[in-house]
């Protein structure tokens, strides 16, 4: 798998969320990588994205580990809850 910056931009999955859906405050933006299982969140796209960027290099350094992560501004959190009926802006609005 390419880990390369330009390839995980080019694969990524971004969703976007505006106010008031979901009872969110401000915008959300969450890039998804399917081949690692990694998202970033942000404010902002970019945002999103350079936190996607940044665990999928180090997802790509780590030990074997076939857990998947979010990365919050700030913030790496294991996501317990892959697979669960709540979906994923249901239970990252509870982490958030």
């Amino acid at each position: 798998m390419d880990a390369s910056a330009d390839a995980v931009r080019e694969r990524a999955e971004i969703e976007h969320y505006e106010p008031p859906v979901y009872g969110i405050e401000e915008p959300l933006w969450i890039a998804t990588d399917e081949a690692t299982g990694c998202s970033g969140v942000g404010k902002i796209e970019e945002e999103a994205i350079g936190n996607l960027l940044s665990l999928v290099a180090t997802h790509e350094t780590a030990p074997v580990d076939d857990a998947e992560y979010m990365k919050f501004p700030g913030d790496v959190r294991e996501k317990t809850w892959t697979g669960e009926s709540d979906g994923l802006v249901g239970r990252l609005l509870e982490k958030f």
